[in-house]
This record gives C-alpha cells, sequence and structure tokens, in this order.
C-alpha cells in the first residue's frame, strides 16, 4: 500500500478522454476526471470504459472550475454528480459547501474539498479537522502557496492526520507538496499530476512522467532518503532541472526561495522531511 498517483484530465470530449485514459492508466493509480473542463461528455461511455479508479470531479467557479450559470443549476450540477456514483464511480469530489445538498453516493467514496486560490488560508490543520469532522471519507484542502515556506502547514497536517487526505499548496512554491506526499502514507492518500506539462489543470501540476521518473513518487516512503537542491529558475521546479531525480536510494527534490525568505530559514523549516547536508 502506498500513496496513489493521481492525473488530473481535462479532455476535450468524451473520445479524448478515453484515449487518454487508456495511457494514463499505464502511469496512474486513479484518474480524475474534470467534467467542468470538458466541452462534452458522456458519463456512462466515460465510466464504463474507464481502466483505472476515478475520481469525478465538476468544479464550479467559485471553487475555480468552469461550471457556471451557463451550464445549468446547482441542482443539476449535485444530479451529475449523483449519477457518476450511481454508474460506479469511485470517489466524487465534493465541495465543502456543497457536501450537504450531494448527500450520501455509497458506494462511492465522498472527497470533500475546498480551495483557497489568493493564498494559504490560515490555520490550515485547524480547517483540515474541521473538513474531517463533516464524514467524508476523504478531505481535500488547497492553497495558494506564495513562498517556499508555505509548504510547512501542508507537510506538518499530511504528517500528522490518520485521515485520507489530498493536501496541495499550488504554485510554484508549493510544488514540494506533490512531490513529497508520498513520505506521509496513509495520511496522504492521493497526489496529482498533469497528464502532461502542457495540459496541467492547476498551477504547480507535475507531468506524471516526471512524478514517477525524476521523483520516483511511485516508490517514495518515510524512509526514503530526500535531499534538497536550491532551483536557479521556475522550470527547475516542474522538470527536475539539472539534476537527475534518483540516485540510488535517493531522491533529489528542488527548492526555491521567495523574495524576502532566507536560505537558512527555509532549510531549517524543512529539515524534518528534507536534507540539506551537502551545501
Amino acid at each position: 500500500m502506498r500513496t496513489w498517483l493521481g492525473v488530473s484530465l481535462a479532455a476535450a470530449n468524451t473520445g479524448a478522454a478515453l484515449a487518454e485514459m487508456e495511457r494514463l492508466a499505464a502511469l496512474a493509480d486513479v484518474i480524475e476526471l474534470r467534467l467542468d473542463l470538458m466541452a462534452e461528455f458522456d458519463l456512462a461511455q466515460l465510466l464504463a470504459a474507464r481502466p483505472c479508479p476515478v475520481v469525478v470531479t465538476y468544479r464550479p467557479r467559485r471553487e475555480g472550475g468552469r461550471f457556471g450559470e451557463e451550464n445549468g443549476t446547482e441542482a443539476l450540477r449535485l444530479d451529475v454528480l449523483r449519477q457518476a456514483a450511481a454508474l460506479g464511480a469511485e470517489v466524487i469530489d465534493i465541495e465543502w459547501d456543497s457536501f450537504e445538498a450531494l448527500g450520501a453516493v455509497a458506494p462511492a467514496r465522498r472527497m470533500i474539498s475546498r480551495h483557497f486560490f489568493d493564498g494559504m488560508p490560515a490555520h490550515f490543520a485547524a480547517l483540515h479537522a474541521e473538513l474531517a469532522a463533516s464524514g467524508a471519507e476523504i478531505v481535500k484542502l488547497v492553497g495558494m502557496a506564495h513562498g517556499q515556506l508555505d509548504v510547512i502547514p501542508v507537510l506538518a497536517t499530511l504528517e500528522q492526520t490518520t485521515v485520507p487526505t489530498v493536501a496541495i499548496a499550488m504554485g510554484d512554491y508549493g510544488i514540494l507538496t506533490r512531490i513529497l506526499a508520498p513520505r506521509f502514507f496513509p495520511g496522504a492518500w492521493l497526489t496529482y499530476a498533469a497528464a502532461d506539462q502542457a495540459q496541467a489543470v492547476a498551477p504547480g501540476q507535475i507531468a506524471i512522467e516526471t512524478l514517477r521518473q525524476r521523483y520516483q513518487a511511485q516508490r517514495l516512503t518515510s524512509s526514503t532518503p530526500v535531499r534538497g537542491y536550491w532551483a536557479q529558475t521556475a522550470h527547475d521546479l516542474t522538470t527536475g532541472g539539472a539534476m537527475e531525480g534518483a540516485t540510488g536510494a535517493e531522491v533529489w527534490v528542488p527548492c526555491q526561495c521567495a523574495p524576502g525568505e532566507e536560505r537558512a530559514v527555509v532549510r531549517a523549516a524543512l529539515s524534518r522531511w528534507v536534507d540539506f547536508g551537502f551545501e
């Protein structure tokens, strides 16, 4: 058992989604179907032909998605999610403010989600606990990192939780949360990647091949030695830069200080999880 590797898929239509799902099933444990990012979809066909477990997401604009009034009512959106559960979807992503309205969808599991696109929410751990108290089977809490230190509450929450969790700091400074999530199994239930770097659906998503090959996410555990290095550019963060990724039993991860952040402070804050001892 380990943290699952997921891919967020934003295909144009049903045919394109099915083709991509076949390719991605060899790389990912679960595929997120972002219905709100598709021009059209046949839900029954998508789920009948799925080659691996899926998370079905129909994200409204208020939580960073594209479902709006022109697509229909909130009641229609929830009905689509209930239909996905009835058709066999393994997980339904439901926003925190729609959780009660959705109701039970067993045997599908509900992933209650909340997103902050302006920054990292204060009291991250307390917010996580509030979502966990909802009764949802999985908790997802996401913020936007504006500095490398913003990843600390996310990593600490993943380390301490006993509830299956997806916790992410978005953006370039938050990439570390996506890479290191598998160190915190069983608390970290899933880490999301992109189908490829050009198809990232959220800031800071890494291509699934990079997550597997450079950062060895499929074998990363709490006992894997993790070495940190300072990335020179944002491009280095998503590609691994000049580093070769895994070296023997080690995994190398990129860090980058924001303006005003001191390396010594960042290094000390990350020392619970990342070793900068080579410096």
